[in-house]
This record gives structure tokens, sequence and C-alpha cells, in this order.
């Protein structure tokens, strides 16, 4: 018996080793689910962590892009705002000597004051004499020679650089003392400066004759420089439009670089001072959203595993959203939805190159007794009968064209359907038509307001950009000169015009004398 239970022993000592086996197996295969869950919950961490940071940068780079634009918008409105002065026979006589320093104070910086609340005025001639200064309405009548290193200077000499550039490469028969206005905003420049010790955005913009009235003696034109001081008013403003969180303005270089800093240069091109403010973290939430994804795939492999791949494709289809938005906004203009000037000019790259085969229209739009509209009633108005008027000319081209808003109230259509012109004709009179109907702009109240349009036709009125938007231009004036209220065609009698207009003028000159 005792052999039987030694065997017995030894029989049952397999028998032993086999759960221990087992659970060394067991041990393998815990181990390797919660590697497995390990690397998996890693993965979705690092991803999350991932888009966190991508979709804070993303936002972060949609927030300056959006700054920029609307400090860019700013200084258009500035220009506008000037252009009204600065293109005009009147003023460019005054300021040939002798000054016509009447003129200069009650009305050039009078006006620039009364209209517009621009604080601050400068004339400085092409030489870098200060003839004229003003702080708001108080206006000094100077002759003196502004340092090299004055940045008002600086910021004249570049913006007389810059008119000397689109100067030179005009090829018009009238470029020698008009410029369009598009092309002479275009050459305006803008900086920000210390101005009587306090902080301030500067606009400048060269003097030019709108109608040619004018002795064309010496060195011109002289450069009207503006500024607006930069207050808590004027950030105030600013930041409506953007709507960000304790958004603020510091002078002088960042205490360290960081990438919510918005620098800002003087007309120098040093650091003039930097933006700040508490930006959109979207990666906050989506890690907020992410978490119980990742406890959930701790515990259920397969459940997080489904977890993961709907929480990427949500992730991806929110960051391509985003990124859809932002190349929208880009593209359109923020108030009406039209296609803003990048997406025309695009557009019209496209058509040209369809050239000659498939022919197309350019009706370059201005509205009419707009400006009264704003001073009348305010500009939430003045943005409802913009919003009106894209609506009517959005509805009356549909898809035979593009109608882009390029300006304040500028507005110009391309139109690939057709090149007829009587068909031309009758689509700028269907526009002409509707927006000359009454508006309404809320509390019971409607405006009347009207519309100068210029056609110019391609390949007829040319094969280029630049040709097509002058000739269009062109004929926009001109619709404006007889009436407003009007279309008018381009074409080869716009050119033969124009020179006939210029040879009247230079006949006219002597007879003044």
């Amino acid at each position: 018996m005792f052999r039987l239970k030694k065997k017995t022993s030894e029989a049952t000592h397999p028998g032993l080793e086999a759960p221990e086996a087992g659970r060394r197996i067991t041990v393998w295969i815990y181990s390797l689910a919660a590697l497995v869950i390990f690397l998996s919950t890693a993965s979705l961490t690092f991803i999350a962590h991932m888009a966190w940071g991508e979709a804070d940068r993303r936002a972060l780079e949609a927030e300056q892009m959006r700054l920029t634009n609307t400090l860019k918008d700013i200084h258009r409105q500035v220009a506008r705002n000037q252009v009204t002065m600065a293109q005009w026979d009147d003023t460019f006589n005054a300021l040939q000597a002798p000054l016509d320093r009447e003129f200069i104070e009650d009305e050039l910086i009078g006006d620039l004051w009364e209209d517009f609340n621009l604080d601050r005025t400068f004339v400085v001639m092409p030489d870098g004499t200060l003839i004229a200064q003003a702080i708001r309405d108080d206006v000094l009548i100077e002759n003196r020679q502004l340092p090299a290193e004055n940045l008002v200077r600086k910021l004249a000499e570049q913006t007389a650089a810059a008119f000397r550039k689109r100067h030179d490469g005009s090829n018009s028969v009238f470029a020698e003392w008009y410029m369009p206005q598009s092309a002479l905003l275009e050459t305006s420049q803008s900086a920000f400066a210390q101005i009587d010790g306090s902080r301030a955005f500067l606009s400048a913009i060269p003097v030019l004759p709108d109608e040619g009235h004018v002795r064309l003696e010496g060195d011109y034109p002289a450069i009207l420089v503006n500024a607006v001081y930069i207050d808590q008013d004027w950030l105030t403003g600013l930041n409506e439009q953007l709507g960000y969180r304790d958004f603020r303005f510091f002078p002088g270089e960042p205490e360290r670089k960081h990438p919510t800093n918005y620098l800002v240069q003087a007309a120098d091109g040093s650091t003039f001072g930097y933006f700040k403010w508490d930006h959109s973290k979207p990666g906050r939430e989506i890690w907020i959203m992410a978490l119980p994804l990742i406890v959930l795939l701790a515990s259920i492999i397969a459940i997080v595993a489904f977890a993961l791949a709907t929480k990427i494709s949500r992730l991806s289809a929110s960051l391509e959203e985003s990124e859809r938005k932002n190349r929208h906004f880009a593209r359109h203009d923020a108030l009406t939805g039209l296609p803003n000037r990048h997406h025309f000019s695009d557009c019209l790259t496209f058509s040209l190159d369809g050239l000659p085969d498939r022919g197309f229209a350019i009706f370059a739009c201005d509205l009419d007794r707009f400006k009264p509209v704003n001073d009348t009633y305010g500009h939430e108005a003045g943005d409802q009968v913009i919003c009106t008027v894209a609506d009517r000319m959005r509805l009356l081209v549909g898809k035979d064209g593009v109608v882009s808003r390029i300006g304040g109230d500028e507005f110009i259509v391309l139109f690939t359907k057709h090149t007829d012109r009587d068909r031309l004709a009758a689509l700028a009179e269907e526009i002409r038509r509707s927006i000359a109907e009454p508006i309404d702009i809320g509390g019971g109240q409607q405006v009347d307001i009207g519309v100068s349009i210029g056609i110019a036709s391609a390949p007829e009125s040319g094969t280029s950009e630049k040709d097509l938007i002058r000739m269009a231009d062109m004929a926009l004036y001109r619709a404006k000169d007889k009436g407003r209220n009007a279309y008018e065609f381009a074409g080869p009698h716009s050119l033969e015009a124009a020179k006939a207009r210029k040879q009247m003028d230079l006949q006219a000159i002597p007879a003044s004398r």
C-alpha cells in the first residue's frame, strides 16, 4: 500500500503543475490584454491631446487672420473717408503754391474732423515738408521739414512710393493726373505710431485731382495723413467686430515671445505694440468629450475601439467643418455672404482662361445716395440696405454669374451666360430697377437708393483682369457723370472720350489763366 500511495502521489504531481501553467497563461493573457488596453488608451489619449493642440492652434490662426482682416477693413474705411477730400481738384489746387489757407482750414481739415472724426491731420509734401497739421479742427499752417526718422514722414514716403509704382505702371491716357478710386485706395498705406504722446493708427493717401481742372506744376502729389487715437473707445469698437475675450493692446515689445501675441509694426518697421486676448480653445471641449471614451476603452476593448473610431470620425468632421468655415470666411463677405474680391478674382481668372471661345461681361456697380442713408439712419440701416441689395442682385444674376461685394457700397458682377449687348442692357436695367425699389429698414421706414453700372465685355474691352476692371470703372464713372442711377457700356469709345476730355482740359488751362 505504501508503494501504491507513492504511485498515487507521483501520479497526482502532474496534475498539480497543470493549474500553475494555466495561471501563467492566464497571467500572460491578462497581461497582453492589459497591454492592448494600455496601448489603446495611450494611443487615444495621444490622439486626443494632438487634436486638442491642433484645434487650439487652428482656432488661434483663424482669430489672428480675422484680426488682420478687421484691421485692413478699418484702414480701408479711413482711406475711403480720406478719399472724399483727397481726390478733388479743389484740394489739389489748394495745396499748390501759394497755399489756400482758408480752404485747408475750413474745407479740407474741417470736413475730415466734422464728417469722419479723424483726430489728427498732416499734409506732407513730396520732399518731406510739413505744410499743415491739425488736432481735430485746430489748424496750424507751417512750412517745416520733418526729420528723416519721423514716422509720419516715413509713412508719407511709403505712400508716395506706392503711388509712383502704380503711376509708372499705368498705361492710361489720363494717368498723368487721374487714378481710379479703387487704384488710389490700393496706394494708401497704414501704420501705428506715437502721436502727441498717445498711441494712434495712421492712414496716408495721395492727394490727386478728380476731373483734371488743375495746375500740374512742381513735384506732386502731396500726401494726406490722418491719425485716429487708439484709446479705449477705439479698442472697444474694434472688439465689437471681433468678439474676443479680454481683448487688450500693449505698447512695445512683449516680454516673451508667445504665439498668442499679435504684433503690429510702426512705419519704420519696428514693433509698435501687440494685441493679446483669451483666444477660444475648442481642444478643451474635445478633451472633455474624449475622456469618458478613454475610461470606457480601458474597461471593454471592443466598445472602446468602436468609440475610438466614432470619436476620430467626429473629430475629423469637426476639423473639416472648421476648415471649411475658415475658407468660406476668407473668400466671402462677412455681412452679405457674397464672394469677396479674392474669390471674384479667382472666378475672373477662370473665365479669362476660356477666352476667346467663351465671352463674358463685368458689371461694376456703385450705389447712389447710400451715404445719406448711413448718415441719417445709422450703420445698422446701412447694413440692412447692403444686404437687401445683395439679395436682389443675387436673385437676378442667379446661376448665370457671380455677384461679389468688394467695398462698402461697391459690387461687381461676373456674368458668363452671354455677351449680347441687348441682353446685357436688359440685365443692367433689371438690376437698376430692382435696386431702385424702396428698401425696408425697419420701424416702418423705407429708403430709396439707386445704382450706377459700368459694363465691360470680354474680349471686346480687354483680355486681362486689369483692363476689364479699368474699362468697367471708366464706364461706371461715365454713368455717374450722366446723372447716376444709370448704366453705360465700356468700349473703344471710352478711351476716345477720355482722350477728347483730356485735350479739352488742356486747351481750357491757358484760357483760365
